[in-house]
């Protein structure tokens, strides 16, 4: 029996829906589709454990091969079983955790799909190739799938290795100010007791050094850009006030790079979406990064009410709103990743804060 949360019953309905609509339709930063801009799909495919599955189109059927076995599958039978699927996912559960659907379940089978969740060395849950009429090319495209049918998803995942520490200037803190310091679990109010007590921030370093390095493949500086952008979130208690891109606007406006923003003055914001289209493509804090955008080129979202849009490194410009405009910070977990508190190394004192960024819903 094939059981799972709501994100992971979203593979199996991307790959019905795409056969269905035969199209890929292109999203702009607000979740909307770009009017009037969408590709031909000429074939799907899903990695399977052992085998690739191509899903082609032949009039009213679908050609399923794997490379042994060929299926022709009426269309409509696919655009029952979607449907079936998407109203599944959206019923109403008892529980918050994993679910089966045994006749999406049933109708899989039928052309050997036994698991929900692909299999693949790349990190691409599905691939696509579409006709592109400007290019005169058929391009293969490789999609990672973002649902909001779920919880929202992370784009940085929090760790050790996104800590970012800060020297205590001005002045040495007694071990009572430490203590109240410690004992305060909102960051603003941490912020503000150091404040009070005459004490300054002042950035040291990335905790990790490869974390370091691969922000320094973004801009000499993004580290420092980073570390302000955290420190904004810290000191901010205003939820909806959380997203990349109020942070970076802060930034902008306070330039303490110093970049002549008389020439160019969304350097900041370029800076930022490029950090984000490289880490959306496989960037990541722990490991060594060359810039390999093999593993993955975009995301497949799906929408609350079932659609799908297609952001990908292929169309740059709309990816990199879409990331720009559609991500926040959070915290992640505090004591799991030892971030938050005052401490003393080296006969200095510190104190580390973390990066952690999830799309909004």
């Amino acid at each position: 029996m094939m059981t799972g949360n709501k994100g992971e019953w979203s593979e199996p309905y991307v790959l019905l829906k795409l056969l269905v609509d035969g199209k890929l339709y292109l999203g702009d930063e607000n979740y909307n589709k770009i009017k009037g801009l969408f590709y031909p799909i000429v074939q799907v495919i899903r990695h399977e454990k052992n085998r690739n599955v191509n899903f082609t189109y032949d009039g009213q059927l679908i050609v399923i091969s794997d490379g042994v076995l060929l299926f022709n599958i009426p269309l409509v039978d696919f655009i029952k079983n979607t449907k079936l699927c998407f109203d599944k996912i959206k019923a109403p559960k008892k529980g918050k955790g994993s679910f089966d659907i045994p006749e999406i379940e049933n109708f899989l089978s039928l052309f050997s799909i036994t698991t929900l969740k692909a299999k693949s060395k790349l990190k691409n849950d599905i691939t696509i190739q579409i006709e592109d009429p400007k290019s005169f090319i058929a391009p293969t495209l490789g999609f990672s799938i973002k649902s909001q049918l779920g919880k929202a998803s992370t784009l940085v995942n929090a760790s050790k290795a996104t800590n970012f520490t800060y020297l205590i200037k001005n002045r040495v803190l007694s071990v009572n100010e430490i203590s109240s310091i410690n004992n305060e679990r909102l960051f603003s109010k941490k912020i503000n007791l150091l404040n009070q007590y005459g004490a300054i921030l002042e950035y040291d370093k990335v905790d990790n050094p490869i974390f370091a390095s691969n922000l320094q493949t973004i801009d000499y500086n993004f580290d420092k850009i980073l570390s302000e952008v955290i420190l904004h979130f810290c000191t901010n208690d205003i939820a909806s006030e959380n997203t990349v891109a109020k942070f970076i606007e802060k930034v902008t406006n306070e330039n303490s790079i110093g970049y002549d923003l008389n020439i160019n003055s969304s350097i900041y914001e370029m800076i930022m979406k490029k950090f984000l289209t490289d880490y959306a493509l496989g960037m990541r804090a722990a490991e060594v990064w060359k810039r390999n955008y093999q593993a993955t080129g975009g995301y497949l979202i799906v929408k609350d009410d079932g659609e799908l849009l297609c952001y990908h490194f292929y169309f740059a410009k709309n990816f990199e709103d879409y990331l720009f405009n559609n991500t926040k910070l959070e915290t992640g977990d505090v004591k799991k990743h030892d971030f938050g508190n005052v401490y003393t190394e080296n006969n200095q004192q510190k104190i580390k804060f973390n990066l952690q960024i999830r799309f909004k819903k």
